[in-house]
């Protein structure tokens, strides 16, 4: 690994989770999405599978599969010791077909059109499709529009990404946003990482940095935009 990623990963061990999200969005998505008892979900980009957690607490019986990409999260995952599969895998290419396919906070990777039209295939037959996305919720101040720009300069209103929802082939069941509470337990958790880490290196400073200056940004203009749990599925 790079020595930027290298120091990414450093400041993300121990998180509870990886990305904003909250318990009862996850309760809400399963309860619209009826998965079956003995029915599969796959999280997608599930890092150390913080919501594997929620999804096995809630249905002892299903069959829960995550991927990630980095296998440190991976690692991470196994270390619960859910009743789970983890493996190291691409996004796009996930294995079988699933009742639901949850991804938190990773489409923007790819964009939601291609995700869909990578997942559509592995859906078995009722099965659907649920992700968080951040998007802006009204007009944005220009500190935050110029900060997003550079961070995620495809960032859409919900508007805008239920429209291209829609148009890839899938109907919007639910697209709620997720709410304060789940960005501030996130962002307390990294605000103390960031500041053991501190002064370790000048790479690890830069991205400390980084990741203050984002949480500069919520700290003054949440409201602005939000992450939005949609739950869909293909017409």
């Amino acid at each position: 690994m790079s020595e930027t990623l290298d120091a990414f990963m450093e400041l993300y061990s121990g998180l509870p989770r990886e990305g904003p999200g909250t318990i009862n969005s996850l309760l809400n998505v399963l309860e619209i999405a009826d998965v079956p008892p003995l029915g599969r979900i796959l999280d997608v980009a599930c890092g150390s599978g913080a919501d594997c957690e929620t999804f096995q607490r809630t249905l002892p019986g299903v069959e829960l599969i995550g991927i990630d990409k980095q296998v440190d999260f991976i690692e991470a995952a196994k270390a619960r010791g859910l009743n789970a599969d983890f493996y190291v895998g691409d996004m796009l290419w996930p294995e079988g077909e699933f009742d639901l396919i949850w991804c938190a906070g990773a489409v923007y990777f790819f964009g939601a059109e291609t995700v869909l039209e990578a997942w559509r295939s592995h859906l078995r037959p009722g099965g659907k499709v649920a992700f968080s996305e951040v998007v802006w919720l009204g007009q944005p101040s220009t500190e935050a529009k110029d900060f997003w720009a550079e961070a995620y300069p495809q960032m859409d209103s919900q508007n805008g990404l239920t429209a291209r929802i829609e148009k890839s082939g899938f109907k919007v069941l639910s697209a709620e946003p997720l709410g304060r509470a789940g960005w501030d337990d996130y962002y307390n958790a990294l605000r103390a990482n960031a500041a053991r880490l501190k002064g370790q290196s000048d790479v690890m400073d830069a991205v400390c940095a980084e990741t203050e200056a984002e949480i500069g940004i919520y700290d003054t203009h949440f409201g602005e935009y939000d992450y939005v749990v949609y739950l869909v599925e293909p017409v």
